[in-house]
């Protein structure tokens, strides 16, 4: 049998595609992939890793008051490498009435089949009103909890805080799905095959943040131990067995930091892979920072002829960043990214190589708004506090602006796989129970 002959296309030499889809746009792609089978596989690597920006509708945002953002829904992309925005024609049903508790491994766009959550999470009821807004009936620890009207975030807060997949679907028959959930106090894991959730032997609840890496389930546990369990030594009815614990003295420096400015603001942590290390990134947020970065109090705004104190939402004020010394079992400051960049949020957090992308920064640290707790405070702000954060002079500046500081559903992070070319515009995936 004769073999096909290769086409011209299939035999212009790998590093001259690089350098020519380096400077191609998102749709100058999308037509080069048709092309041919190698021009596809070489342009795939620009158009599924690094992160863009999922958005919701700027004239939703910026024309509200408020009041009603909870029947706000997800618009569009915003791509970083040509700095544009990608608008959805139709907006599917799921990008309207979810919230976004995950993206992992690419997939966002690709429906994945679940086990409903319902009975993990002891819900027994949950209704959403024309206004967008929940009633909820559902038991915590034996006692039983209503709430007539509550909005998506503070849904998300309760209930599901984060879902990550263990591996890529695509390539891996054996992947899991793990959920930190109830209010950060319990970890459930579903492995591909079987029908139900299963909730992790945990020692040190509660969690502020979990990651598989390397095969292993790490989570970080508020008294700032790790516990690690193999995600492939599992039972007969995929139950994870295999767990081990890893106490580390949390970092003296973040410590003295987050002591002095007790009071002023709060702290979140973050897990993150990169380059086979094992990162914890130190978020410091001020509760109320004036324009010009000040940190205040709450009655440092309050005036003798005034009660009512000037808007000044909170706001991230800087990052710390460390990487697991698994020998010494310490965390060690990392004073320099070099070529890579992080991407931090409410979904699982993730570092890219900036020199395969255009217009990404070296050394730098991408964050969203993951402050569900302060979401539904006040009407003005809310969704806002993002940014590019640069670790060498400790500079920030915006990603993408919107007019108003009350920014609902919250800017978050996804990596687009090979899928969204072609399906731009249609569903999302979401968990059973979260809509």
């Amino acid at each position: 049998m004769a073999k096909r002959r290769k086409s011209l296309a299939d035999q212009v030499p790998t590093e001259i595609f690089w350098s020519i889809f380096n400077k191609l746009s998102f749709i100058d792609l999308l037509q080069a992939k048709a092309v041919c089978s190698s021009w596809n596989l070489a342009a795939e690597e620009f158009v599924s890793k690094m992160p863009w920006l999922m958005l919701p509708s700027k004239k939703e945002v910026e024309e509200g008051d408020g009041a009603f953002v909870n029947n706000n829904g997800y618009n569009g992309f915003f791509n970083l490498c040509e700095n544009r925005v990608y608008n959805l024609k139709t907006t599917p049903m799921e990008f309207r009435e979810s919230c976004c508790i995950g993206s992992s491994n690419g997939w966002l766009q690709i429906k994945i089949h679940l086990p409903s959550v319902d009975y993990l999470l002891g819900l027994k009821k949950m209704e959403r009103n024309e206004d967008g807004e929940y009633e909820l009936d559902y038991l915590k620890k034996n006692q039983r909890f209503f709430f007539k009207v509550c909005g998506k975030q503070q849904v998300r807060e309760c209930f599901i805080q984060k879902a990550i997949l263990s591996g890529k679907p695509d390539c891996n028959e054996n992947f899991g799905v793990v959920l930190l959930c109830n209010n950060r106090e319990e970890i459930a894991y579903h492995q591909r095959g079987y029908n139900s959730w299963t909730v992790i032997d945990v020692s040190h609840p509660p969690y502020r943040d979990i990651i598989c890496h390397k095969n292993h389930l790490y989570a970080l546990s508020d008294n700032n131990s790790i516990e690690v369990w193999d995600l492939g030594g599992r039972d007969y009815v995929g139950r994870i067995v295999n767990k081990s614990d890893i106490v580390l003295p949390f970092p003296d420096k973040s410590h003295t930091k987050g002591n002095s400015l007790r009071g002023f603001g709060t702290s979140k942590f973050y897990l993150v892979e990169s380059c086979d290390d094992l990162l914890l990134i130190v978020r410091f947020i001020g509760d109320y920072v004036d324009f010009d970065g000040t940190l205040l109090t709450e009655w440092d705004l309050l005036t003798e002829t005034c009660t009512q104190p000037k808007i000044c939402p909170y706001r991230t004020c800087f990052f710390h960043v460390y990487k697991l010394d698994f020998d010494e079992l310490k965390w060690v400051e990392v004073e320099s990214l070099n070529d890579r960049a992080l991407f931090l949020g409410g979904n699982q957090s993730v570092s890219v190589s900036v020199q395969s992308f255009p217009n990404c920064e070296t050394n730098s640290i991408y964050f969203t708004d993951d402050c569900w707790e302060k979401m539904e405070e006040d009407y003005n702000y809310g969704g806002h506090d993002t940014g590019i954060y640069n670790i060498k002079d400790e500079s920030f500046k915006p990603i993408y602006e919107f007019s108003s500081d009350k920014i609902q559903p919250p800017p978050c992070w996804i990596i687009p796989s090979a899928m969204l070319e072609s399906q731009l515009g249609r569903c999302v995936a979401s968990l059973p129970g979260c809509n």
